[in-house]
């Protein structure tokens, strides 16, 4: 007889992975998820700025055709000329264009601007002033504010100098004034000229005077004066109603304030202790006892703004979940470490938010080197 042949053994079927292969899969996906994503995340913000310093490098282009239709001039901060009526044709309610408006008609946002100037609440829906004044405009919004979705917002601030108020909440009067600075008075506690010229060194959009653009260019350089920085707290582009105190400017501005003595009435010429070596106020900005050296910083500049309250709330991303909307006229964004910067001639920035504050304070001035400064290095910012 033939032997029987032993039957085939039948092979063992698999329903799925081991627990360990599994554990091991997993921890795969784990390590290749931990490598990716921050780099995936990294990749999101990089576009995010990029595309806040496209819509800032537009402003800047803005300003510049601007300053070409008019004679050279930058924009005011405020322009009192050229109101917003915030109430109805019988009782108007007027407040200032702020420089955002007069900036629209170089960034095809003209009809918006006409309208603005030309409209009241008694204007039927759209079309009435608080609804143009909500009309959202990418170009004013950086998208990493996460109120760029609001009604009207605003991301962006101006360079508006040095203010010597003992707060934040300095104002415009009805007629354009800035409430804050009239005086430094660096050589004496007489407001005359020499004054003026000072405190017009300090930035470059004000309600009563327009600063030249070639002006910033001869003296500290266009490429080192800052225009417009990113602020979270700024507020509605088209500003907003008159009041009876007077406008606060530092919707749309940033400023850098050294503690003084503010002892005029609103709009009228102040007198103001100037520095901390010749005005004797701790954390001032200047040290000269003369014009040439009236914006001179103290070699201790960096400590006292370390040491004084209201200074240290002028840095850079300070105060960032707690600052109240349009009461923190400093740089800010939710941009990692930093702000996107325009200068005046049209370069844009990343600055880091821990910049030397005497370099920072510098680039706010257009006209500190003849006034004292140290000359900037564009390797210092």
């Amino acid at each position: 007889m033939l032997a029987r042949r032993p039957a085939a053994r039948r092979a063992v079927r698999r329903d799925g992975f081991t627990l360990i292969e599994l554990l091991v899969v997993i921890s795969i996906i784990a390590t290749l998820a931990a490598l990716i994503l921050p780099a995936i995340q990294n990749a999101r913000e990089t576009a995010r700025r990029t595309e806040c310093l496209n819509h800032m490098r537009n402003l800047g282009v803005a300003a510049q055709a601007y300053s070409t239709s008019k004679g050279g001039s930058l924009p005011y901060l405020y322009d009192v000329t050229s109101p917003i009526n915030w109430g109805p044709v019988a009782t108007p309610v007027l407040g200032p264009s702020p420089w955002t408006v007069q900036l629209m008609p170089y960034m095809e946002l003209g009809v918006l601007s006409e309208r603005l100037l030309a409209t009241s609440t008694d204007a039927p829906a759209p079309n009435d002033t608080v609804s143009l004044a909500n009309t959202q405009q990418r170009i004013f919004n950086c998208p990493t504010d996460l109120g760029s979705d609001l009604p009207g917002n605003l991301s962006y601030a101006i360079n508006s100098g040095y203010t010597v108020t003992g707060t934040w909440n300095t104002y415009l009067d009805p007629n354009g004034h800035r409430s804050d600075m009239y005086d430094y008075g660096f050589n004496s506690p007489q407001y005359d000229t020499n004054d003026f010229d000072v405190s017009r060194s300090t930035g470059v959009a004000w309600p009563d005077v327009q600063i030249k653009f070639d002006r910033v260019t001869a003296a500290d350089g266009s490429g080192q004066t800052i225009l417009f920085t990113e602020n979270l707290q700024a507020q509605n582009y088209a500003g907003r109603p008159n009041a009876a105190s007077g406008i606060p400017f530092y919707d749309y501005s940033i400023m850098m304030p050294f503690t003084g003595t503010v002892s005029n009435t609103l709009g009228t010429p102040n007198t103001v202790a100037m520095g901390v070596d010749g005005g004797g106020v701790a954390g001032g900005i200047g040290t000269g006892t003369n014009k040439a050296l009236a914006l001179k910083l103290d070699v201790a500049y960096n400590s006292e703004v370390a040491a004084d309250a209201l200074l240290n709330q002028a840095r850079i991303n300070v105060n960032l979940n707690s600052a109240p909307e349009g009461a923190s006229p400093r740089p800010s964004s939710l941009h990692p470490n930093g702000v996107n910067v325009i200068f005046v001639g049209g370069n844009g920035k990343f600055v880091a938010q821990n910049i030397d504050t005497m370099i920072y304070v510098q680039l706010l001035s257009w006209n500190g080197a003849r006034l004292g400064q140290n000359i900037v290095s564009d390797q210092n910012f």
